[in-house]
């Protein structure tokens, strides 16, 4: 199965500003995003995102699967699509492959994207780059422990200042 990180980033590396307000993001990152959701017909993410963006954005409201990591075991889906869990990046593959699907996009957040990282799980990752500073927020990665070597293949430019940089993990 493969599996692609799809995630914005201000120009100075941070994928949200200290409101966790997406009032940043450009409406070219929301097409692609919910582009590559449909496409795959699975996403992955956090908690933190998964409230932010639902009910009303959730990328697959009708199919698909929607797998949210949280470690609130009291936490209900408000869809039936959606998925919570607190298993592991090697597990949340596993139940993914069993339903049937192929390949999975993980939309957000930090602590998200590094276990699936440090699992060695993530395939392509999808940078776009915001024309935007933030003096804080959240970093795109935490407590990382591998380094990876990206082989890039291709760089887009969405609107006048949103570029996409689209990388495959040489060495998972």
């Amino acid at each position: 199965m493969k599996i692609s990180v799809y995630i914005a980033t201000s120009a100075n590396g941070l994928i949200s500003n200290s409101r966790n307000v997406p009032d940043w993001l450009s409406p070219e990152y929301g097409q692609g995003m919910y582009t590559m959701s449909q496409k795959f017909k699975a996403v992955i993410m956090g908690k933190t995102t998964y409230n932010i963006i639902a009910p009303d954005h959730l990328p697959l409201k009708n199919e698909g699967t929607t797998v949210v990591l949280t470690t609130n075991e009291s936490a209900k889906p408000d869809n039936p699509t959606v998925k919570f869990t607190k298993e592991s990046p090697v597990k949340i593959k596993q139940m993914l492959e069993s339903e049937g699907h192929t390949e999975a996009v993980i939309i957000g957040g930090a602590t998200t994207i590094s276990q699936f990282i440090n699992a060695g799980l993530v395939d392509e990752i999808y940078f776009i780059i915001e024309p935007v500073l933030f003096d804080s927020g959240l970093p795109l990665l935490k407590n990382v422990t591998r380094e990876l070597k990206l082989n890039l293949l291709q760089v887009s430019k969405l609107n006048e200042g949103t570029v996409q940089l689209h990388y495959q993990v040489e060495n998972n």
